[in-house]
């Protein structure tokens, strides 16, 4: 028991410390049982440094196969077809190929979601590096053939599909999950900017976004199919990243922005546009400019998002990626098309912003950019005028031929204008009369 004359002492004359080591604030958290106050997840603790944890192995990935695929993707397919106003998704016009290097072990994961989706394995077409046919062939179903690089496997893809007379499907082979965010049962609601009202603030935006379901790429591409014919465009292509708030809070197609390789549709039938081949990377951009140049839009829709495994996944164009590549790709976009890509603000030196809308005069623009020179052993690039809505450019118009005018007779030179004699008619039943 504490006696009285220790307990009536002030704070000022209590005895002086001791040398006997107090505990630490970690021990004594040790021994003291955890309350509601200071338990071992307070914030009083976390802001505290902790020891670090042993890191723990990641889950082992569920296996795709066709009945997951089927399981995940029925109510969205499902969607997809009544949009469509069909029974089932058909994808029947349409070649499924898939530009891939290195990455054979992903074979049957993507062919799960393709055949999941009612794709049969005829349709499927696999373009892969030099030598690398045998180990794709042990892990496909679909054909097999040896494009050679980036853009030689993607023009070889053209070619295939323009010989079987079907659309050409381009897609990456490390994608992750398709999806679609609904805006109506018509196929109007998709592309219509006229039946599409901008949510008033982000927060309804992400409202939006949520109403979203899984779907399989063929049912993707099937509905992009639809909206290349519906627009009257050649290429299309999904929202370039997997954020549903940002994508729904913009028109449901966009013309004149950026269409991500990772997952196209062209319409090979109506164009004969190829990739660049001088080109390891960023060929993707060059090819949405080439489309925007020669025939006036592309249909990128922004109710269609595609997730894929980038930059850390082996094989693929992460083998091939380094700075001197990156910068010989973004020097030559810069020589064929000045004005319309710019540095990208926050992801480093290696990427760009494509801004068509900024692009020089000398592709239909209305901005003045200097031009610049082709990366070392490349010849300069010719740049073709193109009229843009079926006005002439500037330039064009000064080169037009003038129409000569004949000069008109002098008036004192005319003659009166003579009057036919009238003629007889003729009834019916009887025969003309001869002029002789």
């Amino acid at each position: 028991m504490m006696s009285e004359t220790s307990a009536n002492k002030r704070p000022e004359e209590a005895e002086p410390e001791t040398n006997t080591k107090k505990p630490s604030d970690a021990e004594d958290s040790k021994k003291r049982a955890p309350t509601p106050e200071s338990d071992d997840n307070s914030a009083e603790l976390i802001c505290k440094p902790q020891p670090k944890k042993p890191k723990t192995q990641k889950k082992p990935k569920v296996p795709v196969t066709k009945e997951s695929v089927l399981e995940n993707c029925k109510e969205g397919d499902a969607y997809v077809a009544k949009i469509l106003k069909t029974d089932t998704v058909d994808a029947s016009q349409l070649l499924f190929c898939i530009i891939s290097k290195g990455r054979w072990a992903n074979a049957r994961t993507v062919e799960a979601r393709l055949l999941g989706g009612g794709l049969p394995p005829t349709q499927i077409l696999w373009l892969v590096g030099t030598g690398e046919r045998e180990e794709y062939e042990a892990n496909c179903q679909g054909s097999v053939v040896e494009g050679g690089g980036l853009c030689q496997s993607r023009n070889r893809a053209l070619d295939e599909a323009r010989q079987r007379k079907l659309g050409c499907v381009q897609m990456s082979d490390d994608m992750k999950r398709c999806e679609i965010i609904r805006c109506g049962d018509s196929l109007q609601q998709f592309h219509d900017k006229e039946t599409w009202r901008k949510p008033k603030d982000l927060k309804a935006a992400n409202a939006q976004g949520a109403d979203k379901v899984e779907i399989t790429p063929v049912a993707a591409a099937s509905l992009l199919h639809a909206l290349l014919k519906a627009t009257d465009h050649r290429l299309a292509g999904c929202f370039p990243n997997a954020n549903p708030g940002l994508a729904a809070g913009a028109a449901p197609v966009q013309s004149h922005l950026f269409i991500v390789g990772d997952f196209l549709v062209i319409d090979v039938q109506r164009t004969s546009l190829r990739f660049d081949e001088r080109l390891m990377l960023k060929e993707d951009y060059d090819y949405t400019a080439q489309h925007l140049h020669e025939h006036g839009g592309v249909c990128r829709s922004n109710r269609i998002l595609c997730l894929f495994e980038h930059y850390d996944n082996p094989g693929g164009a992460v083998d091939v990626r380094n700075d001197e590549r990156e910068q010989h790709a973004i020097q030559l976009l810069h020589h064929k098309w000045p004005g319309a890509f710019r540095q990208h603000g926050t992801r480093g030196p290696n990427e760009v912003l494509f801004k068509w809308d900024q692009r020089d005069v000398s592709l239909g623009g209305t901005k003045k950019h200097k031009r610049v020179d082709p990366p070392k052993g490349i010849d300069p690039v010719a740049i073709e005028r193109k009229p843009k809505g079926g006005q002439r450019t500037l330039t064009s118009f000064f080169k037009k031929k003038s129409v000569e005018t004949p000069p008109l007779p002098p008036t004192s030179a005319a003659k009166p204008v003579e009057t036919p004699p009238p003629q007889p008619s003729v009834a019916p039943g009887e025969a003309a009369p001869s002029s002789s």
